[in-house]
């Protein structure tokens, strides 16, 4: 009997229609005026990392975060994306899937790992990043004069300068549009938290808004239309953020940018305003919120193959928690690691990294931003996380580069010195302002326009303030240079 089943399945399968085979794993829109285009990347890169801790005999904090989790001593970190769009005059939509994680068994076709401390840690920060899901959408409908959209692609207001307010993928409603053929303008909605504990876990269930974060934002761009300035952008914006969940922080965000190729030099410059209030913390104080940020760039061509560039960085700090005003300069969410000149994804002060013992709040960066915002001790009114501190220290950059192409292939060597704009004296007495020195480096090859191979090499220094913060901790010295590899293995179609 069993010999005449697997007959009769195997004649069944061998009379299915070889047709069928054809058709299976094709999408068609059901609407037919719709054009879709299917694509998707793969980025696989192996990393190798060492002294994180700046300190080689300290184990506990030698490891950083990114959008894949924890990354120790050697981890493979895998981002995977496919997407869709399309539309037509009117209607039009983006959407983009993504699992970015450590390759491991647990983290492929096998399920996700949630086990462990590991993974704990990183649902507390949101950062778990192993489940396959949206990662991006946007879709939008055009009524001429403007185009209404949402979903939760990437946003920026600074982006294409020097990041020091506002790019990230949280969810909105937005509209854009143009006035004449130079101008264009959006608006956004933005939701970075809403949120309602229930009962017992100490926040009034029937306040709706006490875990609240939303932010409201207008930008204008003007492209100057001729002259020795032809295409050279200026824009300005504003944003609002009604920060509830840091004791109601409203604060406002005046800024301008300018960027754009003038001959030989391309010129980037950016400055913000921060002004608001908080109510009356647990304490029964509230706080007077003025601070201010700035960056300026140049990229020099002197051909194609060697370009260099220099440029500067500036967020005001403040080392007395104990008045009534903040005056550190806070983003919504900095976004440093993909601006043009100084960004560089597989750099070190672009992560998340522990302060030597945890010191000032845990972190000594933050991810995405090359700040130090999260050294602190009171709540501040924002950043990556809601984690930035009212009385952080602040920071001066400043950096030198070059970088070019030949061929099929490019490079980019930059250094970039970091340093405090107010010492944290509320952390350790008498610290130094001296924060590090970086140092990367990326050589890439490509391929095909579907296939690229690069390197980074990555160094991070420390400085005395580091030290100084590990003194807190007893002997050890923390003056190890932290050190990062990274081989990129970039799909693309």
């Amino acid at each position: 009997m069993r010999k005449l089943m697997v007959f009769a399945i195997l004649i069944a399968f061998l009379a299915f229609p070889l047709t069928a085979f054809g058709t299976m794993g094709q999408m068609s829109p059901k609407s037919k005026d719709i054009n879709v285009e299917f694509f998707g990347s793969l980025k696989t890169y192996p990393i190798w990392t060492s002294d994180l801790s700046f300190n080689s005999d300290i184990d506990a904090t030698d490891w950083m975060f990114d959008e894949n989790g924890i990354i120790s001593d050697h981890n493979v970190r895998n981002e995977i994306r496919i997407g869709w769009k399309g539309g037509n005059d009117t209607f039009d939509f983006m959407i983009i899937l993504e699992s970015d994680f450590n390759l491991d068994k647990n983290n492929t076709d096998r399920g996700a790992n949630k086990l462990g401390a590991t993974y704990n840690l990183l649902e507390d920060q949101g950062m778990t990043g192993d489940d396959f899901g949206v990662e991006k959408l946007d879709i939008g409908y055009n009524f001429g004069p403007f185009r209404i959209h949402t979903g939760w692609t990437t946003r920026w207001l600074d982006l294409m300068t020097g990041g020091l307010v506002y790019g990230d993928d949280h969810p909105y409603i937005g509209l854009t549009g143009n006035i004449g053929e130079n101008f264009k303008w959006e608006a956004d909605y933005t939701i970075v938290y809403d949120a309602t504990e229930f009962p017992g876990k100490g926040i009034d269930p029937w306040d709706g808004d006490s875990l609240d974060w939303r932010f409201y934002s207008v930008k204008g761009i003007y492209t100057i239309p001729s002259g020795f300035a032809k295409g050279f952008v200026i824009s300005p914006f504003y944003a609002f953020s009604d920060d509830s969940s840091h004791d109601n922080a409203q604060v406002s965000y005046f800024g301008l940018e300018g960027y754009g190729k003038l001959g030989m030099f391309t010129p980037r410059f950016e400055v913000v305003y921060a002004d608001g209030d908080t109510d009356e913390n647990d304490a029964g104080i509230d706080y007077d919120i003025s601070a201010m940020a700035a960056y300026a760039s140049v990229d020099i061509e002197i051909c194609p193959e060697f370009i260099p560039y220099l440029g500067i960085k500036f967020e005001e700090g403040d080392n007395d928690p104990n008045d009534d005003d903040i005056d550190a300069f806070n983003a919504i969410t900095d976004i440093s690691r993909y601006t043009p000149t100084f960004g560089m994804e597989n750099s070190i002060v672009y992560r998340g990294l522990r302060s030597p013992g945890g010191i000032g709040g845990g972190w000594l960066s933050m991810l995405y931003s090359g700040t130090f915002n999260s050294l602190g001790t009171q709540n501040g009114y924002g950043g990556i996380g809601n984690l930035d501190k009212g009385d952080a220290p602040g920071l001066l950059m400043w950096g030198v580069g070059i970088k070019g192409k030949y061929g099929n292939w490019s490079y980019k060597a930059q250094y970039m010195d970091f340093s405090f704009d107010e010492e944290p004296d509320q952390i350790v007495a008498g610290i130094d302002d001296e924060v590090g020195q970086e140092f990367d480096l990326r050589v890439a090859y490509t391929f095909s326009k579907h296939f690229t191979m690069a390197n980074t090499f990555a160094a991070f220094d420390p400085g005395d303030a580091i030290e100084d913060l590990g003194k807190t901790l007893g002997g050890s010295k923390y003056d190890d240079t932290a050190l990062c590899n990274t081989i990129e293995l970039i799909w693309s179609w």
